[in-house]
């Protein structure tokens, strides 16, 4: 009998590894023809990229790689999007210039980042903000956040900033509609905190420092909105 039920589970494990990896690889095309379809650069993996930060959705996720990786440009600013594993999908857009002041925008039914140095900064829009620096982080946290609080897609449950990266999660198993509004909304979020004070002293590390094996970023055949303020 226990032989049979170890035959049983041998089989079930072996079926949703199956299964598994066959929904794997059919993300995988999904995402492949949506980067294609935008101009945008694929890669399968990328075992170091996740590295690169380690707030909120990416705290303490550092040994996981990043799967279906797109490259790509939107509103003139260099963006990332991969999932981390099975874990989530990450969208992270690349600032030319970094700030020591990083930022936390979660919703109101999220818990709280688990960073020592983010403090709560107060509830705006239909998210709570934390902050490293609470004064500085005042300086965008005004009606203009207001309202793109208000318009961030549900699905985009977590934004932070770091650094030069201003970045946001998705559930896996989101749709390319759905990448698409969050890298735009991210790409607006990063234009905002332009405006907090630069890195002391100015981080030196440019787009792609990580990997210089990296392919080039493939510039986005739709360029209508490249020259747009983010507002």
């Amino acid at each position: 009998m226990w032989f049979g039920l170890a035959v049983i589970a041998l089989a079930g494990a072996v079926a949703l590894l199956y299964v598994d990896r066959k929904r794997r690889n059919q993300t995988g095309r999904v995402r492949q023809i949506w980067a294609s379809a935008h101009g945008y650069t694929y890669e399968r993996f990328d075992e170091h990229l996740p590295s690169l930060w380690h707030r909120a959705a990416l705290s303490k996720q550092e040994y996981l790689g990043a799967v279906d990786v797109v490259w790509g440009t939107r509103r003139g600013s260099e963006f990332v999007l991969f999932d981390l594993g099975d874990t989530a999908t990450i969208v992270a857009v690349h600032r030319e210039v970094g700030s020591d002041v990083d930022i936390d925008l979660r919703m109101k039914s999220a818990p709280p980042p688990r960073d020592s140095d983010l403090n709560l900064l107060g509830s705006i829009g239909t998210r709570i903000v934390f902050a490293t620096d609470l004064e500085l982080a005042r300086r965008v946290c005004d009606q203009r956040m207001v309202a793109f609080t208000e318009t961030v897609p549900p699905q985009l449950q977590l934004l932070w900033s770091e650094g030069q990266w201003t970045l946001g999660s998705l559930p896996i198993g989101s749709s390319g509609r759905d990448w698409e509004n969050a890298t735009e909304a991210v790409a607006r979020l990063s234009g905002m905190l332009r405006v907090l004070p630069p890195a002391d002293p100015p981080q030196a590390m440019g787009w792609g420092a990580h990997d210089p094996g990296r392919p080039v970023v493939a510039e986005n055949h739709d360029r209508s909105d490249e020259d747009e303020s983010p507002w």
